[in-house]
């Protein structure tokens, strides 16, 4: 399948955004006026880059940032908004340029290819005491860039199962819980592949194909910081993966150019189960019309092995009044409005203070004892910095992969080449 032509637009913007931004940085950094901030540590007028998907997200978010001045009177924060899809490739050319707004939106995956261009927090969480402790650790440690902090996580979470109790329960398949198999997941699977259904759903997206990777071979997409797709047991890991579309057959075919066809086979009934963060889960439960259960991704040869990823603020170099910025940063993922995401079903919240509202709200029966779970056998998943190109190119070869149309290991080969190393 090839590339549309919207979809490689999108990859060369972001790639050459980055490339703009490692030139810049290279070269330690720009440290001049960003135009984006006026004023003192405790008066100061800011703009907060974040993703957002139209006005009502706009509006909610906005309230986010509000926290920092109720919590600070001289403390003015502006939501600069734009969609997920752009938000990358503009924030990678404001960076490059020196002049982006002082608070940026930072998610995990995503941190290696702009870290150079943010300011490392750790000078000022000791200076106003925010505690890392207070967050939780595996997504800390994923905002982090040679052992540095470099953002601050308002969500967090271990990738899980989401499964359709209703056709778990039609089918006679028992409910899966921790500790449960990759075999009595393939048999669980096989037994709900019926009448036009799935067992699962997959999609060659970075996050939920690394996860399966690593439960079922151990294997990590890095390896001293660069790409390592090419080992043998991350190509027998992807393989199996690819297996479950092309030969075992519980998983459909992967159409082009459809991002959102995982989330519409699962919500619609048509698969029994799909990979997905706990960000997802009340949204999802809001748009389904079947009882809605999540369970630990199944244990491969050396158990349950899944990866956490979040998202959280982070301040430009170019911020010159950075106190400022990082006041407003601690409000704004204080107790408060992580708990109000939390009840709108807006983020599984990185405060650990906040994970009772967001149990209460999910109402499911089993989720804490499964995120707990999934959360203790999770790390963050660390990326390189050419990780953009390599999410993209993912997409395109992965899904040939996955459709039976290119050996597993080719398309990683073409996908490693394509990219570089990326150290």
């Amino acid at each position: 399948m090839k590339a549309t032509p919207a979809r490689t637009r999108r990859w060369v913007t972001a790639a050459l955004s980055v490339l703009a931004l490692t030139a810049v940085t290279a070269c330690g950094g720009n440290n001049g006026s960003s135009g984006s901030s006026s004023g003192s540590a405790d008066k100061a007028d800011l703009t907060w880059a974040f993703w957002v998907a139209g006005s009502e997200d706009q509006a909610a978010w906005q309230k986010v940032a509000d926290q920092a001045h109720t919590d600070h009177a001289g403390i003015t924060v502006k939501l600069q908004g734009a969609p997920w899809d752009s938000y990358w490739s503009k924030i990678g050319t404001t960076l490059a340029g020196g002049k982006a707004p002082c608070i940026i939106g930072m998610q995990s995956l995503r941190m290696a290819s702009y870290a150079n261009a943010m300011l490392p927090l750790d000078d000022l969480m000791k200076k106003y005491g925010l505690k890392a402790e207070d967050f939780d650790k595996p997504i800390m440690d994923g905002l982090k860039a040679d052992g540095k902090q470099i953002a601050i996580p308002y969500d967090s979470g271990p990738m899980v199962i989401f499964y359709n109790k209703d056709m778990f329960k039609a089918a006679g398949v028992a409910d899966p819980k921790p500790g449960w198999t990759m075999d009595d997941f393939k048999a669980a699977a096989k037994k709900l592949t019926a009448a036009g259904k799935t067992g699962l759903v997959t999609t060659p997206g970075d996050l939920g194909t690394m996860s399966w990777v690593r439960t079922m071979t151990g294997a990590e997409p890095l390896a001293d910081g660069k790409l390592n797709l090419t080992d043998s047991k991350f190509e027998q890991g992807f393989s199996q993966y690819a297996d479950f579309v092309k030969t075992d057959k519980i998983a459909p075919q992967v159409p082009g150019g459809n991002p959102d066809f995982e989330t519409q086979q699962f919500t619609g009934g048509k698969a029994a189960m799909q990979l997905n963060g706990p960000w997802s889960l009340i949204d999802t439960k809001g748009k389904v019309k079947f009882n809605l259960g999540i369970a630990p991704i199944p244990a491969g040869p050396d158990g349950s092995k899944t990866y956490t990823a979040g998202s959280g603020f982070g301040i430009a170099r170019s911020c010159k009044t950075p106190d400022a910025a990082f006041q407003a940063i601690m409000s704004m993922t204080s107790e408060k409005p992580l708990t109000v995401l939390a009840q709108a079903g807006r983020a599984y919240p990185a405060r650990t203070v906040a994970h009772p509202v967001w149990f209460t709200a999910a109402n499911i029966a089993g989720a804490k004892e499964t995120i707990d779970y999934a959360s203790e056998h999770s790390i963050p998943l660390v990326t390189s910095k050419n990780w953009v190109q390599v999410a993209d190119l993912l997409n395109r070869f992965g899904t040939q992969a996955l459709n039976g149309e290119i050996p597993p290991d080719q398309a990683l080969k073409t996908i490693q080449d394509q990219a570089g190393a990326g150290s």
